[in-house]
């Protein structure tokens, strides 16, 4: 077989996984824009809602979105242990108010049901749940935050 012939086959066979790859990437940017869009919850001002990381809650009439974007930290004392110092669980969160990104750590002290931090005009009420446990590793994706936004 001459080189030409040989060039011709090989464009032949790598042609069709191009497309093969193409198609893959297509899905997967589809499928990540689904499963964002599945994300988001709507709750109305002073009503509770829960979100896990990489989830965001539009606030009804207020043109405002929290997300969730990480847990910093998680010192909280297990509830099954005596512990000198209490800890502290910080949360990020994104908060967009009238087209603004803002970046807001939540700091929920260890032993606490909830705590509270101002932002604007809102007040905004959370907790971090799981809440940790003696020899339990709590992983990224079972972390929750539970909020309450209020004027």
């Amino acid at each position: 077989m001459n080189r030409g012939k040989m060039r011709e086959a090989n464009k032949k066979k790598s042609g069709p996984r191009w497309y093969l790859v193409i198609l893959v990437i297509t899905l997967l940017i589809s499928v990540t824009g689904c499963v964002r869009n599945q994300a988001e919850v709507t709750a109305e001002p002073g009503e509770v809602f829960t979100i896990g990381i990489g989830q965001s809650a539009r606030i009804t009439g207020e043109d405002l979105v929290i997300t969730f974007e990480e847990v910093i930290g998680d010192s909280r004392c297990p509830r099954d242990v005596v512990c000198v110092w209490e800890g502290v669980a910080s949360s990020h969160v994104r908060i967009t108010h009238q087209g603004t990104s803002y970046s807001l750590v939540l700091n929920q002290p260890g032993l606490t049901e909830q705590a509270q931090e101002a932002f604007i005009n809102y007040t905004l009420t959370f907790s971090l749940h799981p809440y940790p446990r003696a020899g339990e590793e709590i992983s990224a994706g079972e972390y929750r935050l539970t909020l309450t936004v209020s004027k």
